[in-house]
């Protein structure tokens, strides 16, 4: 496959404004752009500007994937609604994970440089990823989690301090067992083995039910000052002003009758991928039940309708085509199937004998039925 690069910038908080789009359209010829998107596609050459910049500038979020791999995601977000220590337990992943302060909007990137591209060709979009912004200025950091494993098991075969437990590892967050749609599409992204997820989710507690507190109540906690401030933020129309609100309401309110957090939970890599080991051997055992379970199903139902698969084998077959004579091959194949799994393999033997009998004459069809093994009569001789 020749070189792919796909660069795709979205909109959240609100859209660009019409100088704002013919600014962002005469960044590159091959640009596709919208008041809420940008989209830019290269078979050969690279895009002319740093894709951060232009996320600072002008979009809330930015994916790039190309076909040898590398992934970046990266959101903006209005200054101040991220803790400044959002990083704090990932300092080992320094040039995988940054949080960079604006003046106007932070910026935080994930980039995998040393990914290896996909066995097979996967089209990432950014639209799925979208409420992972979301999910972190809610203060979700399962995100983050996630991040961290798939860069461990992309060092994994490189830096022997990944298995001897020099890298520090981050607290498990809770609700690993559930994850949002936004995150499961971050692992399909980062191509984390779900053996390890499910190994990590054994460590993590349930995630905390959402606050049904009334932050309005608290309004009178606010200083003169701060309330003050808070309109005229809102008279300039600020991005997240309602998040940021709600975020230091809460840290005013009264704690009393508040449960308190569980204790951290702190794994190594090193567990994670011992253990993820024998997650992946119940999980092929669990698939491998259900394929078991299904194929029986359908044999039960497949004997039910015997004679309905000899008709549509007899239908198919007098077609005279190829496609008819690869219809009727599939029928007759499960029908030994069935007729193996409920122990009639001699009656099948019998009818079938019957009925190719008279389809020996077709050279096309004969052949077919010997390719899958079939115990044929003695073929006339022309």
């Amino acid at each position: 496959m020749s070189e792919y690069q796909r660069y795709e910038f979205m909109t959240a908080d609100r859209p660009l404004t019409q100088e704002q789009l013919r600014q962002v359209r005469r960044l590159s010829s091959h640009i596709e752009a919208s008041a809420t998107h940008a989209l830019i596609e290269y078979h050969w050459g690279d895009f002319k500007h740093d894709p951060l910049d232009v996320l600072s500038s002008y979009f809330d979020g930015f994916l790039y994937w190309a076909n040898w791999g590398c992934p970046q995601l990266a959101f903006r977000f209005p200054h101040g609604v991220l803790p400044a220590n959002l990083l704090a337990n990932y300092n080992d992943l320094n040039n995988v994970l940054a949080l960079t302060q604006h003046q106007d909007n932070d910026t935080l990137d994930i980039h995998l440089f040393d990914e290896e591209p996909p066995d097979q060709w996967v089209a990432y979009e950014l639209g799925p990823l979208m409420p992972l912004r979301d999910e972190l200025m809610d203060g979700d950091v399962r995100s983050l989690y996630i991040v961290w494993l798939a860069a461990m098991g992309m060092m994994g075969g490189q830096y022997e301090e990944v298995l001897s437990h020099k890298i520090a590892a981050p607290p498990v967050p809770a609700g690993l067992g559930a994850l949002t749609t936004a995150q499961q599409a971050l692992i399909e992204l980062l191509r984390i083995p779900q053996e390890m997820v499910v190994a990590a989710a054994q460590h993590s507690a349930p995630a905390a039910s959402p606050i049904r507190d009334d932050p309005t109540e608290w309004l009178a906690l606010l200083s003169t000052e701060r309330r003050d401030a808070y309109l005229r933020r809102l008279a300039r129309n600020e991005p997240g002003l309602s998040r940021q609100l709600v975020t230091e309401l809460r840290a005013l309110r009264p704690h009393e009758g508040v449960a308190a957090e569980p204790a951290d939970v702190y794994v190594t890599y090193a567990t994670l991928l011992e253990e993820s080991r024998a997650v992946k051997a119940r999980l092929e055992a669990e698939r491998r039940e259900r394929v078991r379970v299904k194929r029986g199903r359908h044999l039960r139902d497949a004997h039910g309708h015997a004679d309905d698969y000899w008709q549509r084998a007899t239908e198919a077959v007098e077609r005279g085509s190829g496609p008819g004579y690869d219809e009727a091959t599939k029928n007759l194949v499960e029908l030994r199937s069935v007729a193996g799994h409920f122990n009639e393999s001699a009656q099948f033997t019998k009818r079938f004998q019957a009925w190719v009998a008279p389809h020996l004459s077709r050279p096309a069809f004969v052949k077919r039925l010997q390719a899958q093994q079939f115990r044929l009569p003695p073929i006339p001789q022309v």
